[in-house]
């Protein structure tokens, strides 16, 4: 079995320059968007989220300093997401050609293409 994120099941929340109640979503088609525009993309298989770069949180020069000599904790922006999962079953099926005739098509050497 193999997982992947069901198309058209992403939500993300909390990022710089959207609507909270929106957020960003996928079409379905492995494109992400706001409202109005498109904003980025996702891979289904992976999970990998593109955004404009507009709509990445930044962390201040200063905070990311702190976090580094550990005077701060590093501080999480309020970014939510929610996305569903399923299982593709991978599997081995009989070629539908040789199945269905009971012939099967064999190329020796003299017939293939160099």
């Amino acid at each position: 079995m193999r997982k992947y994120i069901i198309p058209g099941s992403v939500r993300i929340y909390g990022l710089p320059g959207t609507d909270d109640n929106f957020g960003v979503r996928d079409n379905g088609a492995g494109q992400m968007w706001t409202e109005t525009k498109k904003v980025g993309s996702i891979n289904y298989w992976t999970g990998e989220v593109v955004l404009a770069k507009e709509y990445v949180p930044k962390v201040r020069f200063q905070d990311e300093l702190r976090v580094l000599l550990g005077l701060r904790s590093a501080v999480q922006p309020n970014v939510s997401c929610e996305f569903e999962v399923s299982e593709l079953a991978v599997e081995t099926v009989a070629d539908p050609c040789t199945a269905a005739s009971g012939y099967s098509l064999v190329l020796t050497e003299d017939y293939r293409r160099k």
